[in-house]
């Protein structure tokens, strides 16, 4: 009798891996023409050699790209696999629960080292970015290179496939030296540095330390420590417990977002969540930069999670935040705030206003859009506010920016760029993702201020694929 027929899950995999490292270049390509086949591998989460199992050289896939039938859109496969294939039909060479369970959070950038070297055959480090995007900081292995490496801008402590390939082309400074990035859900957390050509790519090991790190980072204080180069006041420490990750990866295009300075003061934060109904984006800006404020940005964003859990829209969650900051013992806690919800399906975005800096609105055509609101009340004060509404397309290529005062103001520890200060600076973007934006904005900021800045300045960027 015949042995029934079952399709081969390793031609599965391929199938699957070849169509993300398609959608990968499709994109980067699209916004940068000259995007290494290093960036692309790693946007698609794979190796590079895996990528020239695939395509033999940049031609190839290229012509693949032009090959695929119209109207597919990029990232057709990035979303939720169907049902019944989210496991793996082979073995990993890390596993990140497995690490998490058994290793102690506290000892877990040695265990990671010692098992990459393992594997690589040749000396490993792993290193961390440091909160303000400008240094990798040596967390575990050997002292081949510096503890501190000043490195190109990332967006806070973490870096997208653009930057890595920005800190790709830095480190070819140190010769012999081979980049792996801690990679999960569009962004870097790390990276793993060899000395020498390791004899086994660490892509798939540095993939699982990603994970094991994000899980491991709530129950130690290691990952943080790494991080700060200094230490940070209680204020901005509270601040930097506020924040999501800084580039995140959603349905139809990317968001991200920054907070500089990150050692001294904090009066901004920013909030970030995708839901089955869209994307929000809440940016506040609070009075005054000391550990009273921060305690208050805390209880505000408590405020606004409470109430969008519970079914309210942009504005009612914003008057939540204000009647709930008015209920706080002691001196009034005051803030502007706004708030964005990107629908995907209707490709709208609603924005309610209240007495905060209007976004920008950046065209794939280079034309800008300033969106106007009313003057309007903060939240905290004495008078209820009415949140002012808005709604606009957003298209594939737009890009929504939204930021503090403390990015167009001019006035102490401001760098005012105006607003079309700010505007000329994103449109500097190339690749046009939200990263990009984000760091040429701040790149702009630092310069502009000597890298003195005495007032937060928040960058939030929204952009449609």
């Amino acid at each position: 009798m015949p042995r029934p027929q079952h399709a081969d899950p390793r031609r599965a995999d391929a199938r699957r891996n070849r169509e993300r490292i398609l959608d990968a270049a499709e994109r980067l390509l699209q916004r940068s023409p000259s995007a290494a086949v290093a960036d692309i591998a790693a946007a698609a989460g794979i190796s590079r050699s895996t990528l020239y199992r695939h395509f033999a050289d940049r031609r190839q896939m290229v012509e693949a790209i032009a090959a695929r039938p119209a109207g597919r859109s990029p990232g057709a496969t990035d979303g939720a696999l169907p049902s019944g294939h989210l496991g793996r039909d082979r073995p990993v060479v890390l596993d990140a629960i497995q690490v998490f369970d058994v290793v102690p959070p506290a000892l877990l950038p040695d265990q990671l080292v010692a098992e990459a070297q393992r594997m690589a055959g040749v000396p490993v480090a792993l290193y961390m970015l440091d909160i303000d995007g400008t240094h990798l900081l040596r967390i575990a292995g050997p002292a081949r290179l510096p503890d501190q490496i000043e490195s190109p801008l990332a967006v806070g402590p973490e870096i997208d496939a653009d930057g890595l390939g920005d800190l790709r082309q830095y480190l070819r400074r140190y010769p012999g030296t081979q980049v792996f990035p801690l990679w999960l859900r569009g962004r870097a957390i790390g990276v793993l540095i060899t000395f020498g050509p390791p004899v086994r790519s660490l892509m798939e090991l540095a993939r699982q330390a990603a994970a094991a790190v994000t899980l491991a980072d709530r129950y130690t204080d290691a990952f943080a420590r790494a991080q700060r180069r200094k230490q940070p006041t209680a204020a901005a420490e509270i601040q930097q417990s506020l924040l999501p990750p800084r580039v995140c990866r959603i349905t139809g295009g990317e968001v991200a977002g920054n907070v500089l300075p990150s050692y001294e003061v904090a009066g901004d934060w920013f909030d970030v969540v995708e839901n089955a109904d869209g994307v929000w984006i809440t940016l506040a800006d609070g009075l005054g930069d000391s550990t009273p404020a921060a305690a208050s940005s805390a209880v505000a964003l408590g405020a606004l999670r409470a109430s969008r859990r519970s079914g309210s829209d942009i504005s009612e969650a914003l008057v939540v935040m204000h009647q709930t900051l008015r209920e706080m013992p002691g001196p009034r806690a005051e803030m502007t705030a706004i708030a964005a919800h990107w629908d995907p399906t209707t490709s709208e975005v609603r924005i309610a206003n209240c007495g905060h800096v209007g976004p920008v609105v950046l065209r794939a055509g280079a034309d800008a859009e300033p969106m106007t609101f009313s003057e309007g009340r903060g939240l905290g004060g004495r008078s209820t506010p009415r949140p002012d509404e808005r709604r606009v397309p957003l298209l594939s290529g737009d890009r929504l920016l939204m930021v503090s005062d403390g990015v167009v103001m001019s006035g102490k520890g401001q760098a005012g760029l105006k607003i079309q200060g700010l505007i000329e600076a994103a449109q500097r973007a190339e690749r046009q993702t939200a990263a990009d934006t984000v760091r040429l904005v701040h790149t702009a900021l630092l310069e502009a201020s000597g890298r003195n800045l005495d007032n937060d300045a928040t960058v939030v960027c929204l952009s449609i694929d």
